[in-house]
């Protein structure tokens, strides 16, 4: 069954069948939490439950098999449309949801319901939003709205007072160590185990810290950043762009690859911050462990607090698309700041 293919999620599953059994099948949803913990195909499998031929939609257990489920699968069932922003946009465009909200008010193909999957509903601006709500108000018969986000915070109150809000957690380690296994992401059980713990529940965050390349990369920008003589900070930034559009053609491809290293080093201050409270800094390795103890002895907590806070804001940018170089410039700059000067 496809839900076997979904791990980690059970209380969200949990949740979907109770309102099942109780006759409730809310007609919206917001599926919220981190990126890459599994959201996209948890609404997958949803939509197949909800459209397959061969088990009835209330036992929330879809056949995989049939026509329908396949279908969905593969991404070519004509009931499951589906939105996203583009690769070379910030924004989930008015025009988008516009066609989509057309498309949805259209007799199903198959005579039951049809499932609307937006994807990046962080990315719907204002404009959008509001275009969105009158179909959120009066659906089509019978549809059922899936949003996938990070946070209901960064929704409008009129949408999430619309949808039913399902929080997803990070996966468990262990649960994260055995999808790496499944997907040959790596073949040993022990590097799998040391990506889960480094990946914080995150499976796309897992694959891209499996890159050799990447792990060493980081290994000397850590070790660069915690020198007791300082660091080169412009020079640092030059590396790291040039590194980050090393990654492939595609502008998402770089910008991935910038943000887990800007990731890296937002854990990296976060070790520190233990280490300045007096506990010991959840790292499984050695090197991270040296390298935030001798950092720490030169900065005050709110100096550390400063540091993270600074590279969160900096994935942010990334994220919506902001001038790669320059951002990278900004984040060194303000990072040799506080540690050059400590």
């Amino acid at each position: 069954m496809p839900w076997h293919s979904i791990r980690g999620h059970d209380k969200a599953l949990d949740a979907l069948r109770r309102g099942l059994t109780q006759g409730r099948l809310p007609h919206a949803f917001l599926f919220v939490g981190p990126e890459g913990i599994g959201k996209r195909s948890f609404a997958n499998v949803f939509a197949q439950a909800l459209l397959c031929d061969r088990v009835p939609e209330t036992a929330l257990d879809p056949c995989g098999a049939c026509p329908s489920c396949l279908q969905v699968a593969e991404g070519t069932h004509p009931d499951v449309l589906r939105v996203a922003r583009p690769e070379d946009k910030h924004e989930l465009a008015i025009k988008q949801i516009r066609e989509l909200c057309l498309d949805l008010g259209l007799k199903p193909a198959s005579g039951r319901r049809k499932v609307a999957i937006i994807d990046d509903a962080d990315d719907m601006n204002d404009e959008a939003a509001n275009a969105f709500l009158k179909t959120l108000e009066e659906p089509p018969p019978g549809s059922v709205l899936i949003l996938i986000g990070t946070s209901a915070e960064t929704q409008l109150d009129t949408i999430i007072s619309r949808c039913r809000v399902l929080r997803f957690d990070p996966l468990p380690e262990a649960d994260l160590a055995q999808v790496l296994l499944e997907q040959s992401v790596t073949e040993d059980p022990a590097e799998a185990a040391r990506l889960a713990h480094l990946a914080e529940g995150s499976v796309a965050r897992a694959r891209g810290l499996a890159d050799a390349t990447l792990d060493g990369f980081r290994r000397a920008m850590i070790d660069e950043i915690s020198d007791p003589r300082g660091f080169d900070a412009p020079a640092l930034a030059v590396r790291l762009a040039t590194f980050s559009k090393e990654a492939g053609k595609e502008s998402i491809d770089q910008r991935e690859r910038a943000r887990l290293l800007i990731g890296e080093l937002a854990r990296f201050f976060r070790g520190c911050l233990w280490q300045t409270a007096g506990a010991e800094p959840p790292t499984p390795d050695p090197a991270d462990l040296r390298a935030i103890q001798t950092l720490a002895e030169r900065l005050e907590p709110e100096d550390v607090f400063l540091l993270a806070d600074r590279c969160l804001e900096a994935d942010y940018h990334v994220g919506r698309k902001i001038n790669l170089g320059l951002i990278l410039d900004a984040l060194m700059h303000d990072l040799g700041k506080v540690i050059n000067h400590a």
